[in-house]
């Protein structure tokens, strides 16, 4: 029996997955088991799978039907036989003492969870992150007074006080168990959100660590993100906002925790499907078939809205602009420079930030080359 066992959901990776099991592998601390969770992937992820099992025997092989993210996490976890467990997604990668810095930090203050950062890799570039809410340990009264009234809204938009990803943590098993196994299978945006928050609360002590040598890896064929119909979109987040309040129901009149998922959902809303009640429009995509839109932002949020504008051919999509465009054209996104904005022909320009600096920087710029005011719409 390892100590900790790694959990691996694994779906149509097979570009990314040597890499990511070889770094986990690769491991300064040893003692671990590796888990890998074979979703019924079509492509050659389930063989690479097998071959590594081949050759380490610390690798368990899961193969089974496609049943999404939270399914996938959920059959790991039951094979587990770990007294920690961390997750590792498929497409991403560790640095060799990612495992042993999150195992020292829970040996020295005994904590029930280890929260770190992460680095998100785009391309060659590499950016590193931490948690907003201060590194070190916290027992429960601290926990109290300072995470849990901001862990899941800490400022603006998805601003968590504590990074929402399952990923970049180590948990005592006995204290996850139950929250992820709780987990409506059916989600599928916020799947990470509905076990770190709960288990947040369940947690008596928590170290947040400085360590990011986590990696998540965007790649250009998974960046533009999949968005089905409009209204399917609506369903997906009700469930969330469905599962997230009854899964903390007992708390949600504490720490403010009502109004930290509402602003959070408040945000999916406008990325997923365009609507907020202060926004210019009723609805971001009430646009006439024949209007001409650019789209401003080459980000997370910027790619959700331009999957949403493309595959539902609302309007036509005659620009997208990005300070970085360089970067996001290398990952085969048609990003365009900035300096071609005055140049391109539209009836709307969309700013798809959810943070006031970065849309105010956007606006100076709109103004600079002369873009009328009213053709400018904000996510906020």
């Amino acid at each position: 029996m390892a100590t900790v066992s790694i959990i691996v959901p694994i779906y149509n990776v097979e570009a990314e997955l040597r890499k990511c099991v070889s770094s986990i592998l690769a491991q300064t601390y040893k003692d671990i088991e590796v888990i890998l969770v074979d979703d019924g992937s079509p492509d050659n992820s389930g063989a690479i799978c097998d071959e590594f099992a081949s050759k380490d025997n610390r690798i368990v092989v899961i193969h089974k039907e496609n049943g999404g993210l939270v399914n996938a996490r959920k059959s790991g976890l039951e094979r587990s036989t770990g007294r920690f467990i961390s997750y590792v997604d498929g497409d991403d990668w560790i640095e060799e003492d990612f495992i042993q810095n999150l195992v020292d930090c829970q040996q020295k203050y005994n904590v029930d969870i280890v929260a770190a950062g992460f680095a998100k890799d785009i391309g060659e570039d590499s950016e590193r992150f931490t948690n907003v809410i201060s590194s070190g340990f916290y027992d429960k009264t601290r926990m109290i007074a300072e995470v849990y009234p901001r862990m899941i809204c800490a400022g603006p938009y998805f601003y968590f006080g504590v990074c929402s990803y399952v990923w970049n943590k180590l948990f005592k098993k006995e204290l996850l168990y139950d929250c992820q196994m709780a987990v409506d299978s059916r989600i599928s945006i916020g799947e990470d959100t509905c076990v770190v928050f709960p288990v947040l609360l369940k947690a008596n002590t928590l170290y947040i660590s400085e360590n990011n040598s986590y990696h998540y890896y965007q790649k250009a064929y998974s960046m533009l993100k999949s968005i089905g119909s409009l209204e399917k979109e609506k369903e997906k987040v009700t469930w969330l906002n469905n599962y997230l309040n009854k899964a903390m129901k007992d708390h949600l009149d504490k720490y403010h925790l009502g109004k930290q998922i509402e602003r959070y959902i408040d945000g999916l809303k406008i990325i997923r499907y365009g609507e907020k009640e202060t926004s210019p429009r009723n609805h971001l995509f009430d646009v006439a078939p024949t209007d001409r839109v650019a789209i401003f932002s080459g980000g997370i949020v910027g790619q959700n809205i331009y999957s949403i504008f493309a595959s539902k051919k609302i309007g036509t999509i005659t620009g997208w602009f990005d300070r970085d465009a360089e970067i996001y054209r290398a990952q085969g996104l048609k990003v365009q420079n900035i300096e071609d904005i005055p140049k391109t022909e539209f009836d709307l320009i969309v700013i798809a930030n959810l943070d006031e600096t970065s849309i105010n920087k956007n606006l100076a710029v709109l103004n600079k080359y002369g873009i009328d005011p009213k053709k400018v719409v904000s996510l906020l």
